[in-house]
């Protein structure tokens, strides 16, 4: 292929990817899940005080929900907010900036390391496409920006290994340390990837100055002094105990439970001790991520991390991801052990968490399957210029293009129609609704009660309303941490979250809104208003007949006190 026509490809790539990743940014996923609405107004805080919710000045953790945010996101947010102000395509814009960006490195990053730009421009055209890609990117994903770091860092270092200008070593390094802070999991990703880096590169270290070394060091140990000093603290290691497999109280009371039927029995505690069921589950963890339905039938079970119908990656890519792979071994060629370890390291880690496969911590998984799946389609480019006669080069060049833009508009269509109204409610669309209502109304009340059981997020209500920063840190009061770190908010400001007593309701008093269910207002009480999801069809079967109807599910009920 010609350099000029591979630029032009090149650009139009690129174009495609930032218009997927932009297009209806702020509408598309419909709604702003607990996760989005925090982090956006986390960043809202730090610009309007200098503060987090939690009145902490300049934090290093961000804690939220019972974890702790990584702080590289956060403060990166604070510019969109600051420039379109605090709206859900400000706080997305970053994923999104990032998640485009990654695509741009991607490409330079699979030339660098395996020297074929055939490859190169096929797999980033597939990386550009991916809907593993696209979910992430276009919702408030800390791995989206965590993948770029990666991308670069790796990009940069082995360009300094290869004998590139001086500074690139110290740069690539510090793209590295960076995701230290973007991310949980790139904890144990950063210095993985970064020993892969030095061991693949084990001969070329001494391309890199002695003193470009000792100023690399210095700068390391500096920016990892935080890092370090926290590790133990609240947000450190210890944040992630309810996440990982020989530490989550989900994944040992199952454990405890079989190894109970065998207290008798001899040998059992051979057989059945906690550590051998351990590492049993993470076994069955790395097994986990070969699935074949996780990555190119159904996806992520996950409401937040994918669409329900289709794989991480498309149908079509799976014979493809077999070939390059089968490939790659045939060859044994050196220029691709860095997608291969790279893939097994993602695999070994996000099997140390209790969830698997799960798509969040396995997302840097990409970039490997990307350039597997790019090794597939040169083979059948290949073998398709040797089939004769050319009628039927041609047709099967059409079944396989056919297919690849069915599985282009299945995802599409899925993922703009099907997709924001089916996950509705797990990206907690209503939440909108009611927090503008309760906006433009508040001044009406004095108090504001939201049952606690209808489980309406208090960070929705912030987001939407902008509430004042500094009120909300001098007035909110929270119940003491649960046994997994979270602190439910009670009240803040006119706003409390609490059991309804609805005894009082016919009682002389307040003017007070509630915001309760349908199952939690008592039958003789009139709402006020109904907050709706939107129209759904349902069909099931009753033997063989097929039912279908539409629905419209009442999420809340608003009820007016006078």
């Amino acid at each position: 292929m010609q350099n000029k026509a591979r630029l032009l490809i090149l650009i139009f790539i690129f174009l495609i990817a930032f218009i997927l990743r932009f297009y209806k940014l702020g509408e598309v996923p419909f709604g702003f899940y607990q996760d989005e609405s925090a982090i956006g107004y986390n960043a809202y805080s730090i610009i309007e005080t200098g503060k987090d919710e939690y009145g902490e000045n300049l934090p290093l953790y961000f804690k939220s929900f019972g974890d702790y945010k990584l702080p590289v996101y956060i403060y990166l947010d604070t510019i969109p907010i600051k420039l379109f102000g605090l709206n859900e395509f400000a706080v997305r814009f970053p994923s999104a900036f990032f998640g485009f960006l990654s695509v741009v490195v991607f490409y330079f990053f699979v030339k660098e390391f395996t020297r074929d730009k055939n490859l190169s421009l096929v797999a980033v055209g597939l990386f550009a496409l991916n809907p593993w890609s696209l979910h992430y990117n276009r919702a408030t994903f800390e791995v989206s920006i965590s993948l770029f770091l990666f991308l670069l860092g790796g990009l940069i270092l082995q360009k300094a290994f290869n004998g590139g200008s001086k500074g690139k070593f110290a740069s690539g390094t510090l793209l590295f340390i960076i995701s230290l802070y973007s991310y949980n999991l790139t904890r144990l990703l950063s210095p993985a990837f970064y020993l892969l880096l030095l061991i693949l590169n084990i001969k070329k270290i001494k391309n890199i100055s002695k003193t470009e070394i000792i100023i690399t060091s210095f700068i390391s140990v500096v920016m990892l002094v935080p890092f370090v000093k926290t590790l133990l603290a609240s947000g450190g290691i210890s944040s992630a105990s309810g996440t990982l497999i020989f530490s989550s109280a989900s994944v040992l009371a199952p454990m405890i439970e079989l190894r109970s039927y065998f207290v008798d029995v001899p040998l059992s505690k051979f057989f059945f001790n906690t550590p051998e069921l351990i590492f049993i589950k993470y076994l069955q963890n790395i097994i986990s991520y070969f699935s074949p339905a996780f990555f190119f039938i159904s996806g992520s079970s996950h409401g937040n991390h994918g669409i329900g119908n289709i794989g991480q990656l498309y149908l079509f890519e799976f014979p493809l991801v077999i070939l390059g792979l089968i490939k790659i071994v045939k060859e044994k060629s050196s220029k691709y052990n860095l997608f291969i370890f790279w893939a097994l390291i993602v695999i070994m880690a996000a099997s140390l968490t209790r969830e698997a496969p799960h798509a969040t911590r396995s997302f840097f998984l990409i970039s490997s399957l990307e350039v597997f799946s790019a090794l597939g389609v040169l083979i059948l480019i290949n073998w398709a210029k040797s089939i004769k006669p050319s009628f039927l080069k041609i047709g099967i060049s059409l079944i396989f293009v056919g297919f690849l833009f069915y599985n282009l508009i299945y995802y599409f269509y899925s993922y703009y129609v099907r997709f924001p109204i089916y996950y509705a409610k797990a990206w907690r669309l209503a939440d909108k609704e009611v927090s503008l209502y309760i906006k433009e109304n508040e001044h009406k009340y004095s108090k504001i009660i939201f049952d606690s059981k209808a489980g309406f997020m208090y960070s929705s209500l912030l987001f939407y309303s902008r509430f004042n920063p500094s009120e909300f840190q001098g007035t909110v009061q929270r119940l003491p941490d649960d046994s997994e770190g979270f602190s439910k908010v009670q009240s803040f400001g006119k706003y409390e979250f609490k059991d309804i007593d609805w005894s009082s309701y016919d009682k002389p008093g307040e003017k007070v809104l509630y915001v309760t269910t349908t199952e939690g207002k008592p039958l003789e009480v009139p709402p006020l208003k109904a907050v709706y999801y939107p129209k759904k069809p349902v069909v099931f079967s009753l033997g063989q007949e097929i039912i279908q109807f539409p629905i419209e599910e009442i999420a809340y009920v608003l009820v007016e006190k006078k």
